[in-house]
């Protein structure tokens, strides 16, 4: 009957109005659902099989496993860092360690436990979104199959309530080192935050990412769907409990991932995610309490939301939980507008939001995906060019993403696609194997690239850089 109702407003209202437009936001079962009739204009993008280029993005993550393979999906990679593991665990039966799993964060070989959560969640909230898009391309089972590596990886590495490895590897040591994972010898320590050496952001965001895999997997595998609610609520105890930086706690971290940002935008972002898990108002109380205590909303402004910062993206959720409410309107707008052109943030002559030096793209793929989310034409236009612009859609037709587009690059800062057989980034000069479908770091600001494997600023790829690209072709995807 609430749908019924829902759907004759919409004819009435598309009685009324001259535009043939109608948005319909529900909430049943306490949780938001979108109903949308139109398509956005994808311009020069019509032509563009966005289930093609979302069913090779998502293959990324396959290449980033460590573990014991259980596909050869990637013929190229064999199983790796075996003996990965938390203090005093036993192995399997195989002889594994018990975080053998999980992602290798980008070009090396470390496992960053902080962006390793947040691009899981990230990538969730990318198939949340999109779902129906994901299934009618056929890229279901992958991208399931991607967060399920990583959900797995995280609830191993939560070993008791108040104690979570947040890396495995010395960064030093695997910098240092320059060929596939499958042949590294070096030792692997294993670094973990606990009650007296807290990780706030940390835990929230691996409970933020676990919440999400308790609402995708609630209705295909229930048991394992408790399993990763039980690991978010008690992260999200640990974290709020014993509040400190967690690169504080794990300073390998602070010359890769530093919290720059702090752990208050986490305490929010995990608290609304596990809202939506389990629609316990405890924890949408905190949310907004937190939300104001730290003036969160003005973190959000003139920044991206990224694996440091997630105050745009906890603004943009808040708006739609509470629709009509004018400070979380006027902060993810806010946000938004900034990055729109003539808004604030730097553009390149070519068309690239470009918010800083170290990777642009990825910072402009995942706010296009916040502006898909959103919605609005003048936000989802955004999305369209800067998407257009990173598949090669620029003046200097340059594609950004490994394998796909105009002079796109083979060359990215990548140890095991690179496959030096020699310990050496120069030999061979051509990477053996093809990433395909890797977004890189993007251009300078004048629009400038070379695909050059030494250039880990402009040339690497990176598990977060992927997760709001993802999304943003999920979101295309679901247009045509």
């Amino acid at each position: 009957m609430l749908l019924l109702k829902a759907w004759l407003l919409c004819i009435l209202i598309i009685g009324l109005s001259s535009i043939g437009y109608c948005s319909i936001k529900l909430e049943i079962n306490g949780r938001e659902r979108s109903h949308i009739k139109n398509k956005i204009d994808l311009g020069n993008l019509a032509n563009t099989d966005f289930c093609d280029l979302l069913n090779k993005a998502v293959m990324f993550y396959k290449v980033q496993r460590a573990g014991r393979l259980p596909d050869d999906d990637i013929p190229w990679r064999g199983n790796s860092a075996l003996q990965d593991a938390s203090p005093g665990s036993q192995p399997d039966a195989n002889g594994d360690g018990d975080l053998s799993k999980g992602y290798f964060d980008a070009g090396d070989h470390v496992k960053f436990g902080f962006p390793m959560a947040g691009s899981m969640t990230m990538l969730g909230w990318g198939f949340l979104q999109n779902k129906e898009a994901i299934e009618n391309c056929g890229a279901s089972k992958i991208y399931l199959e991607d967060l399920q590596w990583g959900w797995d990886w995280l609830m191993a590495a939560h070993i008791s309530p108040n104690e979570f490895c947040g890396q495995v590897g010395n960064a030093e040591a695997d910098h240092a080192y320059w060929g596939p994972p499958e042949l590294m010898t070096m030792p692997r320590p294993t670094m973990i935050i606990d009650q007296n050496n807290p990780g706030t952001e940390l835990a929230l965001e691996a409970s933020a990412a676990l919440a999400i895999c308790s609402i995708i997997m609630e209705d295909i595998d229930p048991t394992y769907a408790a399993s990763c609610l039980q690991h978010s609520k008690d992260l999200n105890n640990f974290g709020d409990t014993y509040r400190g930086i967690y690169s504080n706690s794990i300073p390998d971290a602070q010359n890769y991932y530093k919290s720059f940002s702090g752990f208050n935008d986490e305490l929010v972002w995990g608290n609304i995610w596990l809202y939506k898990a389990t629609q316990d108002k405890l924890y949408l109380d905190k949310a907004v309490n937190y939300y104001t205590e730290y003036d969160v909303g003005k973190m959000a402004q003139q920044d991206s939301h990224d694996w440091d910062l997630k105050a745009p993206g906890a603004a943009l959720l808040l708006s739609q939980i509470f629709p009509g409410n004018q400070t979380y309107i006027n902060d993810i707008e806010g946000f938004l507008n900034w990055w729109l052109p003539g808004g604030g943030v730097p553009y390149t002559p070519g068309g690239l939001a470009w918010i800083r030096m170290w990777a642009p793209a990825r910072y402009a793929a995942t706010t296009s995906f916040l502006m898909s989310v959103y919605g609005g034409d003048k936000y989802t236009s955004f999305t369209v060019k800067q998407i257009g612009y990173i598949l090669g859609n620029n003046p200097n037709q340059q594609s950004f993403v490994v394998g796909i587009g105009p002079n796109h690059p083979i060359n990215p800062h990548h140890r095991a696609s690179h496959h030096s057989l020699t310990d050496n980034i120069m030999s061979p000069v051509n990477n053996t194997y093809l990433h395909l479908g890797a977004l890189v770091g993007g251009p300078g600001q004048d629009d400038s690239y070379k695909d050059d494997r030494t250039d880990y600023v402009k040339n690497e790829v990176a598990c977060d850089y992927q997760a709001g690209f993802v999304g943003s072709l999920a979101f295309l995807a679901s247009q045509q």
